[in-house]
């Protein structure tokens, strides 16, 4: 846990690979919806392209970030982060996470 981008405490989830990397004009690509970096007709995998958008919209949902971090032929990290509190950044009182009534 550390302070985010707002001082605020956070968690931070990272999972990090050795594959091929990913281009930097490729990553923008990563978030969108219907949309893939490898869309060639010979990919081995499947998938509509939604995972990572729908990821982002719940994480930024909750307050956090997501992201990459990634150079072709040394692999990629992807995170997440969460806040540990909500309300008032000023206050170090944990509030409750649940929906508001």
């Amino acid at each position: 846990m550390k302070a985010g981008e707002n001082s605020r405490p956070e968690i931070i989830v990272s999972v990090t690979d050795t594959g091929p990397g990913i281009a930097p004009e490729d990553q923008a690509k990563l978030f969108q919806a219907f949309s893939q970096v490898d869309d060639s007709p010979t990919r081995k995998t499947g998938g509509t392209g939604l995972g990572l958008s729908i990821s982002q919209n719940l994480i930024q949902m909750h307050g956090g970030r997501i992201g990459v971090d990634s150079a072709v032929g040394k692999g990629s990290t992807f995170y997440f982060t969460l806040p540990v509190y909500r309300g008032n950044p000023s206050s170090n009182e944990p509030q409750s996470i649940m929906a508001e009534k």
